[in-house]
C-alpha cells in the first residue's frame, strides 16, 4: 500500500525501529515529507544524538505504545 506523506502525518511523535546495516534502533519520527514519490522520515534515536532523513523502506513495525521506555 502507498502512502502520501499528509497520511503519514499521525507517524510524527510516534517510535519506529528502524534498519541500520545489522541493527535495529528505536528511533522517534520528527517529520514526514514526499520526495520524489518516496515517503521520508527525520529521525533521531530514542537514546544518544543526532538526526536524519530516512526512507520509510528501512522502517520496521512500529513500537506498541505500552512497550515504550
Amino acid at each position: 500500500m502507498t502512502h502520501t506523506a499528509k497520511q503519514m502525518a499521525p507517524a510524527i511523535g510516534e517510535t519506529v525501529q528502524v534498519q541500520l546495516e545489522k541493527f535495529t534502533i528505536p528511533m522517534v519520527v520528527l517529520d514526514v515529507k514526499s520526495s520524489w514519490g518516496a515517503i521520508r522520515l527525520e529521525v533521531e534515536p530514542v537514546s544518544g544524538s543526532g538526526r536524519a532523513w530516512i526512507s520509510i523502506d528501512r522502517c520496521l513495525v512500529p513500537t506498541p505504545r505500552n512497550q515504550r521506555r
